[in-house]
């Protein structure tokens, strides 16, 4: 059951990747230079220190992120994220998960770009020699505010849940700014405090294509 899960994620993450690639949009730098990272096509690694709530240690991450733009107002995102803990009772708890969405937003509006996901993807677990996988879903929704011409700020809700995993889903209130140093290259940061009460710093880079 779980092979055909794997499977059936993979296939839908290269799907989107697949579909993206055949459609992709033209996305020159507008002329007023300003932009944010929706309708962008761009690839991002990540840092993550996660402090982690009544626990004896905390965590750290790293993740990449592809975000390839299809008709207007649509992204198809890829994301890979790996997460350790210190050590717990001699060991460290391991997770990677594997995930794509698809992100429909609307440029429509002077204030900022709404934004809705809905995304699927597979996560594995390991533990004292334990390990452990399921199958996970998430669904967001935020805005996309551009405070000045190369620097924008996102916050966003998310839900994201792993149903085969006993710590059941999670809600994510958080919020993320890019800074374009130049029409190519960005800086970002975030912070994310979710339901479980743990707090996620975020440094990062983005790279445009």
């Amino acid at each position: 059951m779980k092979q055909t899960i794997i499977i059936k994620s993979l296939v839908v993450a290269a799907s989107l990747l697949g579909f993206a690639a055949t459609v992709r949009a033209q996305d020159p730098l507008p002329a007023s230079g300003t932009m944010g990272l929706l309708g962008q096509t761009y690839a991002g690694l990540n840092y993550s220190y996660i402090n982690l709530d009544n626990a004896p240690t905390n965590a750290k991450g790293f993740g990449f992120e592809y975000n390839q733009p299809l008709n207007t107002g649509f992204d198809s995102v890829l994301t890979y994220d790996w997460t350790q803990t210190g050590l717990v009772a001699g060991d460290r708890a391991k997770q990677q998960t594997l995930g794509g969405a698809l992100r429909a937003f609307s440029s429509s509006h002077a204030w900022g770009k709404p934004y809705v996901e809905g995304g699927v993807g597979y996560t594995w677990t390991k533990y004292a020699g334990t390990r452990d996988s399921s199958f996970v879903w998430e669904a967001a929704v935020g805005s996309e505010f551009q405070v000045a011409p190369k620097f924008t700020v996102t916050p966003y809700i998310q839900y994201m849940d792993a149903p085969d995993l006993t710590n059941g889903g999670t809600w994510n209130y958080a919020v993320k700014a890019n800074y374009w140093v130049n029409s190519q290259w960005a800086l970002s940061g975030g912070i994310n405090y979710d339901s479980d009460h743990d707090t996620t710093f975020t440094v990062g880079t983005h790279f445009r294509f």
